[in-house]
């Protein structure tokens, strides 16, 4: 059993019994897992992800399609994963179950197991998405408003570059050059590598 493997296999035994009675599947991260280039963090897994148990997938999975042309990637060279591995909903006005922001319960009980599951994956950079991997890897005074497209030391001691979640670009088209040109420059550091900063560990 690989580390990753056991640590995933830890977890579904911590967190089971948690909420009995509620189906909260957990949604693993998944690509490639010896030290890669990026490993992206997104916040939690939507309806799709927890039906097909895979991150990233349905209409976050364009938004990774998109992201994945831009940098000139392919999905099996990244590691995807999420800061919170269940599906946080709410009940919305028609009375249908629909997604939510993580709270503060969940993040608590969620980060120090993404902390691990970094530790082992040891990726070269940790790429954020929206303001809750952010948050959660850095200070949670922070937002993206203010480091989008910046490098910054994270409590993984890996260097993170923030970026906005795709997603909120269908609702503020002003910020798609904006997300562009700041993952453009991810792109280009990762070519030149001497551009991302030192962490002192």
């Amino acid at each position: 059993m690989t580390q990753l493997k056991a640590l995933y296999a830890e977890m579904e035994k911590f967190f089971q019994p948690l909420w009995p009675g509620e189906d909260k599947p957990l949604v693993f991260g998944e690509g490639r897992q010896d030290h890669p280039k990026i490993m992206l963090i997104g916040e939690a897994p939507g309806e799709t992800e927890v039906i097909k148990r895979r991150p990233f997938v349905g209409k976050a999975g364009k938004n990774l399609d998109e992201f994945l042309t831009l940098m000139g990637m392919k999905r099996e060279e990244i590691f995807i994963s999420n800061v919170v591995k269940i599906r946080p909903t709410e009940v919305g006005p028609t009375g249908r179950l629909r997604n939510r922001a993580p709270d503060k319960e969940e993040l608590a009980l969620f980060t120090p197991w993404l902390m691990k599951e970094i530790a082992i994956v040891q990726p070269k950079v940790l790429v954020t998405l929206g303001n809750v991997p952010l948050k959660a890897l850095t200070n949670p005074k922070i937002t993206i408003g203010d480091c989008h497209g910046t490098w910054m030391e994270s409590k993984a001691s890996v260097p993170l570059y923030a970026l906005y979640h795709p997603a909120s670009i269908i609702y503020r088209r002003a910020l798609a050059p904006v997300y562009e040109q700041d993952v453009l420059r991810l792109s280009e550091c990762l070519r030149n590598e001497s551009t991302i900063p030192k962490i002192n560990k």
